[in-house]
Protein backbone atom coordinates (compact mmCIF):
# COMPACT_ATOMS: atom_id res chain seq x y z
CA UNK A 1 0.00 0.00 0.00
CA UNK A 2 1.32 3.93 -0.66
CA UNK A 3 1.88 5.71 2.19
CA UNK A 4 2.05 9.64 1.54
CA UNK A 5 5.27 11.34 2.45
CA UNK A 6 6.11 14.75 2.87
CA UNK A 7 9.33 16.23 3.49
CA UNK A 8 9.77 20.25 4.06
CA UNK A 9 9.93 23.28 6.36
CA UNK A 10 6.05 24.40 7.02
CA UNK A 11 6.70 27.59 7.22
CA UNK A 12 6.74 27.31 3.60
CA UNK A 13 4.80 24.04 3.25
CA UNK A 14 1.17 24.72 3.34
CA UNK A 15 0.52 21.06 2.46
CA UNK A 16 2.71 19.86 5.71
CA UNK A 17 1.06 22.45 8.27
CA UNK A 18 -2.65 21.14 7.22
CA UNK A 19 -1.37 18.09 7.65
CA UNK A 20 0.25 18.56 10.86
CA UNK A 21 -0.85 22.48 12.26
CA UNK A 22 3.20 22.66 13.45
CA UNK A 23 4.99 25.02 12.33
CA UNK A 24 8.73 25.00 12.26
CA UNK A 25 11.35 27.20 10.32
CA UNK A 26 13.65 23.56 9.73
CA UNK A 27 12.58 20.57 7.64
CA UNK A 28 11.05 17.35 9.26
CA UNK A 29 9.36 14.39 8.23
CA UNK A 30 5.70 13.92 7.89
CA UNK A 31 4.29 10.30 6.74
CA UNK A 32 0.44 8.87 6.64
CA UNK A 33 0.10 5.16 5.99
CA UNK A 34 -2.49 4.05 4.28
CA UNK A 35 -4.79 3.44 6.92
CA UNK A 36 -4.75 6.54 7.88
CA UNK A 37 -2.32 6.75 10.60
CA UNK A 38 -0.30 9.36 10.58
CA UNK A 39 3.69 10.18 12.40
CA UNK A 40 6.06 13.58 12.28
CA UNK A 41 9.59 13.38 12.55
CA UNK A 42 11.27 15.93 14.09
CA UNK A 43 14.82 17.10 15.85
CA UNK A 44 15.19 17.14 19.79
CA UNK A 45 15.26 20.78 19.64
CA UNK A 46 11.23 20.55 18.59
CA UNK A 47 9.93 16.99 19.89
CA UNK A 48 8.26 18.61 23.05
CA UNK A 49 6.73 21.75 21.40
CA UNK A 50 5.37 18.80 18.45
CA UNK A 51 3.94 16.79 20.81
CA UNK A 52 2.55 19.49 22.43
CA UNK A 53 0.92 21.47 18.88
CA UNK A 54 0.90 18.64 16.21
CA UNK A 55 -2.20 17.20 15.68
CA UNK A 56 -1.25 13.65 14.15
CA UNK A 57 -0.75 10.15 15.96
CA UNK A 58 2.87 9.71 16.56
CA UNK A 59 5.51 11.57 17.22
CA UNK A 60 9.34 10.42 16.75
CA UNK A 61 12.62 11.93 17.58
CA UNK A 62 15.18 11.21 15.00
CA UNK A 63 18.09 11.12 18.21
CA UNK A 64 15.61 7.82 19.22
CA UNK A 65 15.73 6.64 15.64
CA UNK A 66 19.66 7.12 15.55
CA UNK A 67 20.25 5.16 18.42
CA UNK A 68 18.05 1.91 17.15
CA UNK A 69 19.92 2.54 13.55
CA UNK A 70 23.30 2.22 15.21
CA UNK A 71 22.58 -0.73 17.54
CA UNK A 72 21.34 -2.51 14.63
CA UNK A 73 24.17 -1.17 11.95
CA UNK A 74 27.01 0.09 13.71
CA UNK A 75 29.21 0.13 10.83
CA UNK A 76 26.52 1.70 8.22
CA UNK A 77 27.29 5.44 7.34
CA UNK A 78 23.91 7.32 8.99
CA UNK A 79 22.18 9.47 6.06
CA UNK A 80 18.99 11.15 5.99
CA UNK A 81 18.02 8.86 3.68
CA UNK A 82 18.68 5.60 5.90
CA UNK A 83 17.20 6.59 8.88
CA UNK A 84 13.70 7.35 7.04
CA UNK A 85 14.32 3.45 4.89
CA UNK A 86 14.91 1.66 8.28
CA UNK A 87 11.57 3.50 10.16
CA UNK A 88 9.76 2.46 6.71
CA UNK A 89 10.97 -0.77 6.79
CA UNK A 90 10.01 -1.67 10.06
CA UNK A 91 6.65 -0.61 8.79
CA UNK A 92 6.89 -2.43 5.56
CA UNK A 93 6.34 0.29 3.21
CA UNK A 94 7.70 0.54 -0.16
CA UNK A 95 5.53 2.66 -2.52
CA UNK A 96 5.43 6.33 -1.81
CA UNK A 97 3.84 9.35 -2.89
CA UNK A 98 5.17 12.78 -2.59
CA UNK A 99 4.70 16.52 -3.53
CA UNK A 100 5.43 17.57 -7.18
CA UNK A 101 8.37 19.96 -4.92
CA UNK A 102 9.69 16.78 -2.99
CA UNK A 103 13.66 17.11 -2.96
CA UNK A 104 15.27 15.09 -5.67
CA UNK A 105 17.85 14.69 -3.82
CA UNK A 106 16.31 12.38 -1.16
CA UNK A 107 13.65 10.83 -3.27
CA UNK A 108 16.69 10.03 -5.30
CA UNK A 109 18.40 8.22 -1.83
CA UNK A 110 15.19 6.18 -0.88
CA UNK A 111 14.75 4.76 -4.47
CA UNK A 112 18.54 3.73 -4.82
CA UNK A 113 17.21 1.96 -1.38
CA UNK A 114 14.41 -0.09 -2.78
CA UNK A 115 11.70 2.53 -2.27
CA UNK A 116 9.19 3.26 -5.09
CA UNK A 117 8.63 6.89 -4.85
CA UNK A 118 5.95 8.57 -7.37
CA UNK A 119 5.36 12.46 -7.33
CA UNK A 120 1.17 13.01 -6.44
CA UNK A 121 -0.78 13.53 -9.61
CA UNK A 122 -2.53 17.33 -9.11
CA UNK A 123 -2.77 19.05 -6.00
CA UNK A 124 -1.28 16.82 -2.75
CA UNK A 125 -4.32 17.66 -0.54
CA UNK A 126 -7.42 18.09 -2.63
CA UNK A 127 -9.58 18.97 0.00
CA UNK A 128 -7.49 21.74 1.44
CA UNK A 129 -9.35 23.58 -1.75
CA UNK A 130 -12.73 23.54 0.33
CA UNK A 131 -12.17 25.72 3.08
CA UNK A 132 -13.96 24.21 6.86
CA UNK A 133 -15.81 27.25 9.02
CA UNK A 134 -12.88 27.77 11.05
CA UNK A 135 -10.70 28.33 8.00
CA UNK A 136 -12.81 30.73 7.02
CA UNK A 137 -12.45 32.08 10.46
CA UNK A 138 -8.82 32.34 10.29
CA UNK A 139 -9.64 34.05 6.71
CA UNK A 140 -11.93 36.36 7.93
CA UNK A 141 -9.51 37.83 10.77
CA UNK A 142 -6.70 38.06 8.08
CA UNK A 143 -8.68 40.18 6.38
CA UNK A 144 -9.79 42.24 9.20
CA UNK A 145 -6.18 42.69 10.11
CA UNK A 146 -5.18 43.56 6.06
CA UNK A 147 -8.38 46.07 6.31
CA UNK A 148 -6.37 47.97 9.21
CA UNK A 149 -3.41 47.91 7.66
CA UNK A 150 -4.79 49.03 4.23
CA UNK A 151 -6.60 51.69 5.74
CA UNK A 152 -4.15 53.01 7.74
CA UNK A 153 -2.07 54.00 4.19
CA UNK A 154 -5.40 55.46 2.75
CA UNK A 155 -5.77 57.93 5.89
CA UNK A 156 -1.88 58.61 5.46
CA UNK A 157 -3.04 59.60 1.43
CA UNK A 158 -6.02 61.46 2.75
CA UNK A 159 -4.10 63.66 4.87
CA UNK A 160 -1.10 64.93 2.74
CA UNK A 161 -1.15 68.07 1.18
CA UNK A 162 -1.23 68.77 -2.60
CA UNK A 163 1.61 70.60 -3.22
CA UNK A 164 2.02 72.94 -6.21
CA UNK A 165 3.56 70.60 -8.25
CA UNK A 166 0.80 68.45 -7.73
CA UNK A 167 2.72 66.02 -5.95
CA UNK A 168 1.54 64.94 -2.24
CA UNK A 169 3.38 66.33 1.27
CA UNK A 170 2.99 65.17 4.33
CA UNK A 171 4.21 67.07 7.21
CA UNK A 172 5.93 69.57 4.32
CA UNK A 173 8.15 66.08 2.81
CA UNK A 174 7.14 63.89 0.25
CA UNK A 175 5.26 61.92 0.83
CA UNK A 176 6.53 58.88 -0.75
CA UNK A 177 5.36 55.03 -1.64
CA UNK A 178 8.10 54.03 0.85
CA UNK A 179 6.35 56.15 3.45
CA UNK A 180 2.99 54.40 2.76
CA UNK A 181 3.98 50.90 2.45
CA UNK A 182 5.98 51.36 5.65
CA UNK A 183 2.85 52.91 7.39
CA UNK A 184 0.96 49.59 6.33
CA UNK A 185 3.47 47.43 7.00
CA UNK A 186 4.31 48.51 10.58
CA UNK A 187 0.46 48.30 11.42
CA UNK A 188 0.29 44.87 9.95
CA UNK A 189 3.67 43.76 12.25
CA UNK A 190 2.21 45.32 15.00
CA UNK A 191 -1.22 43.45 14.60
CA UNK A 192 0.64 40.32 14.78
CA UNK A 193 0.86 39.60 10.68
CA UNK A 194 3.85 39.71 7.80
CA UNK A 195 3.55 42.19 5.12
CA UNK A 196 4.56 40.50 1.43
CA UNK A 197 5.83 42.79 -1.00
CA UNK A 198 2.57 45.59 -0.31
CA UNK A 199 1.88 47.57 -3.66
CA UNK A 200 1.50 51.46 -3.71
CA UNK A 201 1.90 52.30 -6.84
CA UNK A 202 1.09 55.25 -8.11
CA UNK A 203 0.24 57.51 -11.19
CA UNK A 204 1.33 55.32 -14.39
CA UNK A 205 3.19 52.94 -12.58
CA UNK A 206 0.18 51.15 -11.62
CA UNK A 207 0.01 50.18 -15.35
CA UNK A 208 1.94 47.34 -14.00
CA UNK A 209 -0.14 45.37 -11.79
CA UNK A 210 3.25 44.09 -9.82
CA UNK A 211 4.95 46.94 -9.88
CA UNK A 212 5.38 47.73 -5.70
CA UNK A 213 5.92 50.90 -6.67
CA UNK A 214 8.33 53.83 -5.28
CA UNK A 215 9.36 57.72 -5.28
CA UNK A 216 6.86 60.37 -4.54
CA UNK A 217 2.99 59.85 -5.01
CA UNK A 218 0.98 62.27 -7.42
CA UNK A 219 -2.04 64.20 -6.69
CA UNK A 220 -5.23 63.77 -8.39
CA UNK A 221 -3.94 60.16 -10.23
CA UNK A 222 -5.08 57.02 -9.15
CA UNK A 223 -2.75 55.25 -6.14
CA UNK A 224 -3.13 51.33 -6.23
CA UNK A 225 -2.98 49.77 -2.89
CA UNK A 226 -2.68 45.87 -2.80
CA UNK A 227 -2.17 44.35 1.16
CA UNK A 228 -1.27 41.04 1.23
CA UNK A 229 0.09 39.88 4.86
CA UNK A 230 0.47 36.12 6.78
CA UNK A 231 -1.29 36.16 9.68
CA UNK A 232 1.83 34.05 12.20
CA UNK A 233 -0.53 32.77 14.24
CA UNK A 234 -2.92 30.57 12.14
CA UNK A 235 -0.87 30.81 9.14
CA UNK A 236 -3.66 32.30 6.95
CA UNK A 237 -3.68 34.50 3.88
CA UNK A 238 -5.32 38.30 3.65
CA UNK A 239 -5.26 39.79 0.46
CA UNK A 240 -7.42 43.34 -0.05
CA UNK A 241 -6.95 46.05 -2.81
CA UNK A 242 -8.13 49.39 -3.22
CA UNK A 243 -7.28 52.05 -5.81
CA UNK A 244 -8.00 56.00 -4.77
CA UNK A 245 -6.86 59.33 -5.55
CA UNK A 246 -6.36 62.32 -3.35
CA UNK A 247 -7.67 64.94 -5.48
CA UNK A 248 -9.62 65.23 -8.33
CA UNK A 249 -9.22 62.00 -10.51
CA UNK A 250 -9.25 62.53 -14.44
CA UNK A 251 -12.49 61.12 -15.98
CA UNK A 252 -10.85 58.40 -17.36
CA UNK A 253 -9.84 56.92 -13.97
CA UNK A 254 -13.16 57.98 -12.71
CA UNK A 255 -15.02 55.62 -15.71
CA UNK A 256 -12.31 52.83 -15.60
CA UNK A 257 -12.43 52.45 -11.45
CA UNK A 258 -16.53 52.72 -12.23
CA UNK A 259 -16.37 49.76 -14.83
CA UNK A 260 -13.63 47.73 -12.60
CA UNK A 261 -16.48 48.03 -9.92
CA UNK A 262 -19.33 46.89 -11.68
CA UNK A 263 -17.03 44.14 -13.07
CA UNK A 264 -16.33 42.93 -9.30
CA UNK A 265 -20.76 42.91 -9.18
CA UNK A 266 -20.71 40.80 -12.31
CA UNK A 267 -18.42 38.32 -10.73
CA UNK A 268 -20.37 38.51 -7.14
CA UNK A 269 -23.91 37.80 -9.17
CA UNK A 270 -22.51 34.89 -10.75
CA UNK A 271 -20.13 33.12 -8.35
CA UNK A 272 -22.02 30.07 -6.68
CA UNK A 273 -21.66 26.23 -6.54
CA UNK A 274 -20.99 24.66 -9.91
CA UNK A 275 -20.08 27.48 -11.46
CA UNK A 276 -17.17 28.28 -14.15
CA UNK A 277 -14.37 30.36 -13.74
CA UNK A 278 -14.16 30.58 -17.20
CA UNK A 279 -16.87 32.16 -17.85
CA UNK A 280 -17.17 34.54 -14.79
CA UNK A 281 -14.17 35.76 -15.92
CA UNK A 282 -15.07 35.79 -20.16
CA UNK A 283 -17.91 38.15 -18.78
CA UNK A 284 -15.79 40.38 -17.32
CA UNK A 285 -13.55 40.92 -20.23
CA UNK A 286 -16.37 41.37 -22.11
CA UNK A 287 -18.14 43.89 -20.39
CA UNK A 288 -14.83 46.02 -20.15
CA UNK A 289 -14.20 45.72 -23.60
CA UNK A 290 -18.25 46.88 -24.29
CA UNK A 291 -17.27 50.02 -21.86
CA UNK A 292 -14.53 50.59 -24.33
CA UNK A 293 -11.56 49.16 -22.21
CA UNK A 294 -10.14 46.53 -24.61
CA UNK A 295 -7.50 43.90 -23.62
CA UNK A 296 -4.67 43.52 -25.70
CA UNK A 297 -1.08 44.71 -26.98
CA UNK A 298 -1.13 48.88 -27.29
CA UNK A 299 1.52 51.13 -28.75
CA UNK A 300 4.74 50.25 -27.80
CA UNK A 301 4.21 46.42 -27.22
CA UNK A 302 3.07 46.76 -23.52
CA UNK A 303 -0.11 44.74 -22.53
CA UNK A 304 -3.37 47.04 -21.79
CA UNK A 305 -6.74 46.18 -20.38
CA UNK A 306 -7.57 43.27 -18.01
CA UNK A 307 -4.96 40.51 -18.79
CA UNK A 308 -4.64 38.76 -15.20
CA UNK A 309 -7.10 36.44 -13.67
CA UNK A 310 -10.43 37.86 -12.00
CA UNK A 311 -9.23 35.74 -8.91
CA UNK A 312 -7.41 32.79 -7.30
CA UNK A 313 -7.79 30.62 -3.91
CA UNK A 314 -7.06 32.10 -0.72
CA UNK A 315 -5.82 30.19 2.70
CA UNK A 316 -2.35 28.93 3.66
CA UNK A 317 -0.95 30.02 0.41
CA UNK A 318 -1.40 33.60 -1.21
CA UNK A 319 -2.38 31.80 -4.64
CA UNK A 320 -3.88 28.37 -4.39
CA UNK A 321 -6.59 26.24 -6.14
CA UNK A 322 -8.90 27.13 -7.37
CA UNK A 323 -8.72 30.13 -10.69
CA UNK A 324 -11.17 32.33 -11.70
CA UNK A 325 -9.40 32.91 -14.93
CA UNK A 326 -8.76 31.81 -18.95
CA UNK A 327 -7.74 28.47 -17.88
CA UNK A 328 -11.06 26.80 -16.73
CA UNK A 329 -11.92 25.86 -13.19
CA UNK A 330 -15.47 24.80 -11.67
CA UNK A 331 -16.10 26.36 -8.59
CA UNK A 332 -16.96 24.14 -5.40
CA UNK A 333 -19.25 25.38 -2.22
CA UNK A 334 -16.32 26.34 0.65
CA UNK A 335 -13.49 27.78 -1.87
CA UNK A 336 -12.63 31.39 -0.69
CA UNK A 337 -11.31 33.03 -3.77
CA UNK A 338 -10.77 36.43 -4.93
CA UNK A 339 -12.13 39.20 -7.23
CA UNK A 340 -9.90 41.55 -8.03
CA UNK A 341 -10.40 42.89 -11.89
CA UNK A 342 -8.51 45.09 -12.73
CA UNK A 343 -7.44 47.81 -15.66
CA UNK A 344 -3.71 48.37 -17.16
CA UNK A 345 -3.22 51.43 -19.83
CA UNK A 346 0.67 52.40 -19.80
CA UNK A 347 -0.56 56.18 -20.55
CA UNK A 348 -3.10 56.08 -17.64
CA UNK A 349 -2.41 53.71 -14.75
CA UNK A 350 -4.16 51.25 -12.83
CA UNK A 351 -7.65 50.61 -11.33
CA UNK A 352 -7.58 47.63 -9.33
CA UNK A 353 -10.48 46.61 -6.72
CA UNK A 354 -10.37 43.13 -4.39
CA UNK A 355 -12.71 41.37 -2.12
CA UNK A 356 -12.48 37.93 -0.84
CA UNK A 357 -15.33 35.69 -0.79
CA UNK A 358 -16.30 32.33 0.56
CA UNK A 359 -18.68 30.18 -1.82
CA UNK A 360 -22.05 28.91 -1.29
CA UNK A 361 -24.65 26.95 -3.02
CA UNK A 362 -26.28 29.83 -4.24
CA UNK A 363 -23.98 32.28 -3.97
CA UNK A 364 -21.37 33.74 -2.59
CA UNK A 365 -20.59 35.99 0.85
CA UNK A 366 -18.26 38.73 1.12
CA UNK A 367 -15.72 38.45 3.58
CA UNK A 368 -14.34 41.92 3.20
CA UNK A 369 -15.73 44.74 5.06
CA UNK A 370 -13.47 47.85 3.63
CA UNK A 371 -15.55 50.33 2.16
CA UNK A 372 -14.71 51.25 -1.60
CA UNK A 373 -14.20 54.62 -2.73
CA UNK A 374 -11.96 56.69 -5.23
CA UNK A 375 -11.17 60.62 -4.28
CA UNK A 376 -9.88 61.09 -0.83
Amino acid sequence: MTALVIYADSERSADLYYATGFFAPDPFLFLAESNGTTHLFTSSLEIDRARRVAKVDHIHDWAEILKKFKKKHPDKTVQEGSLIAFFLAKKKILDLEVPGDFPLSLADALRTLGFRVKAAPGLFWPRRAIKKPEEVAAIETALEITGRGLMAGVEMIRSAEIGQDGMLYLNSEPLTSERVRGEINARLVREGAQPSHTIVAGGLQGADPHEEGFGPLPAHQAIILDVFPRVEKSGYWGDMTRTVCRGTAPDRIKQAWEVVHQGQEIAFAAIRGGASGLEIHTKITDYFTEQGFPTGPVEGGRQGGFFHGTGHGLGLEIHESPRISSKDQTLEVGHVVTVEPGLYYPDMGGVRLEDVVVVEAGGCRNLTKVPKFLEL
